[in-house]
């Protein structure tokens, strides 16, 4: 909180006033950015600022564009994202905005004109899931509907920073969240136990790339922060358990004895540990001697 400036408007406030609030918060980030500071900018609700805009339009009595908002809504929009990026500064220093801003359509209806004039706008979009809220999945981002654009860009530096391997460990991550929600409309139908064990285990690794990789707790001392070299390890040795569990199907071992395995929940606590170098070191033998005594060759 030292290092956060809040500005607050409400909807009993002036309508200038909330429509000001966005460029009042975009120039004191500049002004820190100028300084040579990394700064974040929330921006809580462009829908809300849009309405605000809307309405000086229409006081204006201004030509009114889709849905009574401003023909010139999605130059606006543009212009205020375009104020975020990297600068070096007149001091010779590097400071950079970020911005995330969002977007709250009426009803959850994403054809509205703020969310589509966003989204052609911005490269990057978090779809925010109520039916992961209402599972306690946080945070609760679909990660189906959302995307970033920037993978080509970023990609290098995650294989040169992280792993070599990261891309492909995230595309294999990706493909087997894809498959589980092609599977879940058959499921809904028939059941998890009528679907083939082969499927029945994608269903099981799907599972756990949810609940250990992309759920958190932020109230967790440990789990509120993880580095990205102990998510890659967590993926890592999910895919892991996924390749020896396959091969000891092939062994005709049933899928509930896989899903069984203590070392799966002890890899599921993994991320809760201070110590997680030491603790990984116990789950991998664990898991290497539990599969050894499935005879499946590690």
């Amino acid at each position: 909180m030292e290092r956060t400036v809040l500005i607050a408007n409400t909807s009993n406030m002036p309508v200038a006033a909330r429509e000001a609030s966005v460029y009042t918060g975009m120039a004191m980030a500049e002004y820190y950015r100028d300084m040579g500071y990394d700064v974040a900018l929330m921006a809580d609700s462009t829908s809300r600022w849009a309405e605000a805009m809307r309405e000086i339009s229409s006081r204006l009595e201004e030509m009114p564009g889709e849905e009574g908002y401003p023909a010139y809504l999605s130059a606006r929009l543009s212009e205020f994202y375009e104020r975020a990026g990297r600068v070096s500064t007149l001091g010779g220093q590097e400071g950079s905005v970020s911005v995330v801003g969002a977007v709250s359509p009426p009803g959850g209806d994403f054809s509205e004109p703020v969310t589509q004039g966003t989204l052609r706008i911005v490269k990057v979009f978090w779809a925010l899931d109520t039916k992961l809220r209402e599972r306690r999945h946080f945070p609760a981002i679909n990660w189906l509907t959302s995307y970033s654009l920037y993978n080509p860009i970023v990609k290098d530096w995650f294989d040169n920073k992280v792993n070599p391997n990261w891309s492909a460990l995230r595309e294999w991550a990706m493909a087997t969240l894809q498959t589980e929600a092609e599977l879940q409309e058959i499921v809904q139908l028939v059941g998890s136990d009528a679907l083939p064990e082969e499927q029945q285990l994608t269903l099981e690794v799907a599972r756990m790339i949810r609940e250990f990789v992309l759920q958190q707790n932020a109230y967790h001392r440990v789990d509120t922060f993880c580095e990205l070299e102990n998510q890659y390890i967590l993926l890592d040795m999910i895919k892991k358990y996924s390749a020896l569990a396959t091969k000891a199907l092939a062994l005709e071992v049933p899928v509930k004895d896989i899903a069984y395995l203590k070392s799966r929940d002890e890899l599921g606590k993994l991320k809760f540990e201070e110590d997680f170098k030491a603790e990984l070191k116990k789950v991998t033998d664990l898991m290497e001697k539990e599969f050894r005594d499935l005879e499946v060759t590690t």
